[in-house]
């Protein structure tokens, strides 16, 4: 009896102390995640924080860059050139100095015509070409002026491509904000439907506590207690899902707003937030013209919402972003096939060259007096005369992206108008979604407390409980899901004339086409 009273008092001092270290392990990261609270963000925020840090915009305000420079150096073709020279050299044999030195020899070895050949080497000329050091400094200037105009039409086709860059700055900060308060909102959706599976997930928890005193009292049979532990069985994947697909939603929205990794965040906005709730309306559609689209809505009043926010936004297609840009890359073109056609012209040009000479004996000139001035102004003519169709395949090619350019604007139309019409049709099947979702999730959970009920009282069956429970999880997900299609809708729709073509609509020509130089 000792030892076995020993052996239960061993067992119940390990079992505690075994508790006791579970809970300070247990304990060590809550203390750890007390430390770090969780930061409070905003949609206004995000988007805030987005527009510093997004890399599509460095891309495109760099695309912007480049086509400054390009543009100066477009501008810089009908500009007068200047360039200094400074140029020392020392030669190491002369055939000058060689010429000079055989005819000194030559002189006193004869006799004859010795003051002829004294005075040729000391001449000043034969000097400055056997100086065995040269000295020079110069300016050269040129000035354009008749390029046939290829110089024009290269600014022209500078200054089309810049414009088409500022506008993809435009484009990628409007993409920028869209990403962003869809991973917002998308965040918020997980969030949600993570606590919409927990909630299941107790509940189930709480039918099985339920009928396991039901059958502990013999009121249940073995059949029902096994059919609620599967049931809450089967609601654990679904909980652990929800809770991975939310830890995902909240790394990418870090990865858009650039903030650390393990920053927690409370999202502050909701989701939640839908249009004024309208009376529910009868079965029939009602088909609405929407900027002259037809589509249909649930009730006029959620027809007239739409109106009111599709003409606050201007979505015809010669306002899109992406015609804009294919409109620049026609002139592009134009003006790179006009450069082209310049070529067969001759180009005329004003040049001019003003150097100052030193012959030192020693290794630099000592004065100003050493130095001898050289101006020279000329004219230059270039005119092609045979190139072996050189120039006739640039022209061709040339015209062959004029017509590439024209067909990419039609397809941006095209895709434009195409996308404006998505727009409106999403945003009216988001209203009318939310708008049903509101009354089904209130009578779907209406109808699960009465089933509730009737399963305590023992009128309802297990089976009615959990199909209930399953019909207000998914009235519950739908309309958080709507809630968020909803916001995401209203934000396209606001940033439509901005943001580049969706993927289905046709694609113009993401590349300015090429000028020539």
């Amino acid at each position: 009896m000792m030892a076995s009273s020993r052996a239960r008092r061993r067992e119940a001092l390990t079992c505690t102390t075994a508790v006791a270290v579970l809970a300070m392990l247990g304990a060590a990261p809550m203390a750890v995640g007390a430390q770090m609270a969780p930061r409070a963000l905003s949609l206004a925020e995000a988007l805030r924080l987005a527009a510093g840090t997004s890399e599509q915009v460095a891309l495109a305000r760099a695309a912007e860059q480049r086509a400054r420079g390009q543009q100066t150096q477009a501008r810089a073709a009908l500009l007068p050139q200047l360039a200094s020279t400074l140029n020392w050299q020392k030669q190491l044999q002369n055939q000058f100095a060689a010429i000079a030195s055989r005819s000194g020899n030559s002189g006193s070895g004869t006799g004859t015509g010795s003051g002829s050949d004294s005075s040729t080497a000391d001449n000043p000329i034969t000097r400055i070409f056997a100086s065995q050091y040269n000295f020079n400094v110069g300016l050269t200037a040129s000035q354009p002026l008749f390029t046939g105009g290829r110089a024009t039409a290269n600014i022209r086709s500078a200054r089309a491509a810049r414009e088409a860059a500022a506008i993809g700055i435009t484009s990628a900060e409007a993409q920028v904000q869209l990403d962003v308060t869809s991973a917002y909102y998308d965040a918020l959706l997980a969030e949600r439907l993570a606590t919409i599976a927990d909630s299941a997930f107790v509940q189930a928890e709480r039918t099985l506590r339920q009928v396991q005193l039901t059958r502990s009292v013999g009121s249940a049979s073995e059949f029902e207690l096994i059919r609620a532990r599967v049931t809450r069985d089967n609601q654990r994947p679904s909980l652990l899902q929800a809770r991975t697909q939310r830890e995902l939603a909240f790394v990418r929205l870090r990865q858009l707003l650039d903030l650390p990794a393990g920053e927690p965040l409370q999202l502050t906005d909701s989701i939640a937030e839908g249009p004024a709730p309208v009376p529910p309306a009868p079965a029939l559609l009602t088909t609405v013209n929407v900027d002259a689209v037809q589509v249909l809505a649930p009730d006029p009043r959620v027809a007239g919402e739409v109106s009111r926010r599709v003409a606050s936004s201007d979505t015809s297609a010669r306002a899109r972003a992406a015609v804009l840009q294919a409109q620049k890359n026609v002139e592009i073109a134009q003006q790179a096939l006009r450069a082209t056609k310049a070529a067969r012209l001759p180009q005329i040009s004003a040049q001019t060259n003003y150097q100052r000479l030193a012959y030192p004996r020693n290794i630099l000139p000592t004065s100003l007096n050493d130095f001898l001035p050289n101006w020279t102004v000329g004219l230059g003519l270039s005119l092609p005369l045979f190139t072996g169709g050189n120039v006739r395949g640039q022209i061709v090619a040339a015209e062959a992206g004029v017509i590439d350019a024209r067909q990419r604007l039609k397809l941006a139309e095209e895709g434009a108008s195409l996308d404006a019409r998505a727009a409106t049709l999403q945003l009216t099947e988001a209203e009318a979604a939310w708008q049903a979702s509101l009354g089904t999730a209130e009578q779907a959970q209406r109808a699960y407390e009465i089933a509730e009920v009737r399963f305590r009282e023992g009128i309802s069956t297990q089976l009615e409980l959990s199909e209930t429970r399953v019909q207000l999880q998914q009235a519950l997900a739908n309309r958080a899901r709507a809630a968020r299609d909803l916001q995401v809708a209203r934000k396209r729709l606001a940033l439509l004339p901005y943001l580049p073509l969706s993927p289905s609509a046709p694609l113009a020509a993401s590349t300015n086409p090429g000028t020539t130089r």
